[in-house]
């Protein structure tokens, strides 16, 4: 039977051609998924450039152009109301019918993501309490213009009369209000109210005397301490005990006077100073009206991979040879495969990122602080979506998560940690247990410290049973000393 022999032939040509097409994609799949965004962008840049195929363009993060949207949202929007549209429109909005719905659905959805992501500087932070705290008008854009002159460390090293004339030159010559010098220094006094305390501060010895008559604190020495800021330039030339009869205080008043000046920050605006350890972040965490935790992929840091079926359309047409169909064909297949892997590598990326927010989300309320982390494996994660661990292994290498209320920069591999075995209903993460163990370590008498059996029995006295091995495992990646060493030299805020 010539023919049925044919068809049980063709049938198991066509399932392995299956089975390798399969396996081709699996295997492109599993290629991009570890890469981070910059050689994610050279790899499909690369595969673009060897098929005619696909069309891949750079992304296009920093030449939206929002055309005054962000200042009318400012004004009449606030962000509970920012976020339900973002809700309701962000997986749709390409769908729109009407062009300029669909179009202003877009321009919202880059304007959500910029403002909820937009990485913390020192003066977006004081311009939201300006803005909360004054009321519109040429005052709040002086002490506006104050804020946007101070310096990395938070310090103001122009003086009023040259603030003065950037307000004139700012307003083109015209400003609305006619301020004098005694306007410039209320407002640069008004910028100092702001947190954190001791910006605006024209030189060390007013950054420290702001700080100190801020602190709230009951301190019997305060005007000790503000006499000495005034005379902080005389260490260098004065004798401790010249200064301490200036200052009409005994020489110990004096070194408790300094060690309280070190204990202060000379340096506020460097808390903000820009940091990105890792590459911009693929995944932002949105949180929704209801508290929940919602992963997104910001599109406008990945680029655009697609099929040009255009290109394919007018190849096709233009063939002439089975051999160039055949070939055209192979192209035409390599790209699929390759545009399919790319956005199921996004699809699985968020994914998993949305699986650990709903199991992190304590983790993501503190803005990624490691002691309100819950027990979470890989595994558990591969099992809840149904995939392979080594799927979620190559997701989580290398990627970025930023948290949109705090805009911090969290890896995503920060979301997953050990469980320690404890004695109540739930399992304590060993990042909990790193955290007692080292609040345990900082509280000890410098003189007699904990060995790792005491530290060991104190933790499971916080339901918090470990071995002594273990304990010490913790501490030696803690970075803290044994017993003897600490004995030697007592711990230093450790």
């Amino acid at each position: 039977m010539p023919g049925l022999a044919q068809s049980l032939g063709a049938a198991q040509q066509q399932r392995q051609t299956q089975e390798t097409t399969l396996s081709l994609q699996a295997r492109q799949r599993l290629r991009l998924l570890p890469l981070p965004l910059p050689e994610l962008r050279a790899e499909l840049r690369r595969e673009a450039e060897q098929n005619p195929f696909l069309e891949y363009e750079e992304p296009l993060h920093g030449a939206v152009s929002l055309d005054g949207l962000a200042e009318r949202e400012a004004e009449s929007a606030d962000e509970s109301e920012n976020l339900d549209y973002f809700n309701a429109s962000l997986e749709g909005f390409g769908d729109q019918a009407d062009p300029e719905v669909q179009a202003e659905a877009a321009r919202r959805h880059d304007w959500l993501i910029e403002t909820q992501t937009e990485t913390e500087t020192l003066y977006r932070h004081l311009e939201r309490q300006v803005l909360r705290q004054m009321e519109t008008g040429p005052r709040r854009d002086l002490v506006l213009l104050v804020c946007d002159a101070l310096d990395a460390d938070g310090y103001l090293r122009e003086d009023a009369h040259t603030l003065l004339g950037d307000w004139w030159q700012a307003n083109e010559g015209r400003p609305p209000e006619a301020f004098s010098e005694t306007d410039v220094e209320a407002a640069i006094k008004t910028v100092q109210g702001l947190e954190p305390v001791g910006v605006g501060a024209r030189s060390l010895a007013e950054c420290l005397a702001l700080q100190t008559r801020a602190d709230p604190r009951h301190l019997p020495d305060r005007a000790l301490y503000l006499r000495l800021c005034d005379r902080l330039g005389s260490l260098l030339t004065t004798s401790r005990e010249r200064l301490a009869r200036d200052l009409r205080c005994t020489p110990e008043e004096l070194t408790g006077a300094l060690a309280y000046l070190r204990s202060l920050n000379p340096f506020p605006g460097r808390a903000f100073a820009p940091s990105e350890p890792l590459e911009s972040p693929e995944i932002v965490a949105l949180r929704e009206p209801d508290g929940r935790w919602r992963a997104v992929c910001d599109e406008r840091r990945f680029p655009l991979f697609r099929v040009d079926e255009a290109a394919i359309e007018a190849a096709r047409a233009a063939v002439r040879t089975r051999d160039e169909r055949a070939c055209v064909n192979t192209l035409v297949e390599q790209a699929r495969l390759a545009a399919n892997a790319y956005h199921e590598r996004n699809d699985t990326l968020r994914l998993v990122a949305q699986t650990a927010f709903d199991r992190q989300t304590a983790f993501l309320d503190s803005g990624g602080d490691p002691a309100t982390l819950r027990p979470l494996l890989q595994k558990e994660v591969a099992e809840a979506i149904g995939y392979d661990k080594s799927i979620v292994s190559r997701v989580v290498r290398d990627k970025a998560v930023r948290v949109a209320t705090s805009r911090k920069l969290l890896p995503l591999a920060a979301f997953f940690t050990h469980a320690v075995a404890s004695e109540g209903e739930e399992a304590i993460s060993d990042q909990q247990a790193k955290g007692a163990l080292k609040a345990l370590v900082a509280a000890e008498d410098p003189a007699h410290p904990l060995s790792d059996q005491a530290l060991a029995e104190a933790l499971a006295k916080q339901g918090i049973p470990m071995a002594r091995r273990t304990v010490a495992k913790y501490r030696e990646q803690l970075g803290i000393a044994s017993t003897r060493e600490r004995r030697r030299t007592p711990p230093q805020g450790v």
